[in-house]
């Protein structure tokens, strides 16, 4: 399992920590995406107290897309130090799957969620968090690799 490190953590700066959990689901050739406000991500979330990666990810796609995964492979991690909202120091730990869906359950539960299967190529222009933009860079050069689904 890689590790990717984004960003460079200063040392005159406390930074938060935040542990999370993201699919990268391509369906037809097109990623699947949430967009609240305005804003695209990858389907996913932070990893609840004694929660597992992997039972984070499924509950947050259940929540944020209504789909089950039917099967998902741990594909990278990234390690990112940045300033969220352009002022906060963070330090996010974040967890990359390639997931397969199976049909969609329900609509979206969490409210202002909307779906979106966006076309692979557009979707780094659409992800404006530095650790997303990461994980799919390395998603694009390394997806033609075989894989292993685990589920």
């Amino acid at each position: 399992m890689e590790k990717l490190l984004v960003g460079e953590k200063k040392n005159n700066l406390k930074y938060d920590f935040r542990e999370t959990c993201f699919g990268i689901c391509e369906k037809q050739g097109n990623l699947l995406l949430v967009e609240k406000n305005g804003q695209y991500s990858f389907i996913g979330g932070g990893i609840e107290k004694g929660e597992s990666q992997e039972h984070c990810l499924k509950r947050e796609f259940l929540e944020e897309s209504g789909y089950e995964i039917e099967s998902m492979e741990k594909f990278i991690t990234v390690d990112c130090y940045w300033l969220a909202g352009g002022k906060w120091p963070l330090n996010s730990l974040v967890n990359f799957y390639v997931v397969k869906v199976g049909n969609q359950k329900h609509p979206p539960l969490e409210e202002g969620h909307t779906l979106a299967e966006v076309d692979i190529e557009k979707a780094m222009d659409l992800l404006p968090l530095p650790y997303h933009k990461a994980g799919l860079k390395f998603y694009l050069k390394n997806k033609n690799q075989p894989r292993l689904f685990l589920s």
